[in-house]
């Protein structure tokens, strides 16, 4: 909620068959603060899963490096 009404697009792109470019590099922003971080790490929203699919998957140097950069942030966020 905190984040407003922006982050559920944001989210949704992750589910397209070729999500935008710049998308790798907003999911590392969002996940620097603490509502992004608990945002991905929702079970219910199976984010993290996406985020390993387009570590893997993505052709884009620059999406690659947003999505590790994301999962890394991930790993700061401390309770539930």
């Amino acid at each position: 909620r905190a984040l407003g009404p922006g982050a559920e697009p944001l989210l949704r792109a992750l589910s397209a068959a070729r999500p935008p470019e710049e998308l790798g590099a907003l999911l590392c922003n969002l996940s620097q603060a603490p509502e992004g971080r608990r945002l991905l790490l929702e079970r219910s929203g199976r984010a993290v899963q996406r985020i390993l699919a387009l570590v893997r998957g993505s052709e884009s140097a620059q999406m690659r490096r947003g999505a590790v950069g994301a999962l890394r942030n991930c790993c700061f966020q401390h309770g539930k």
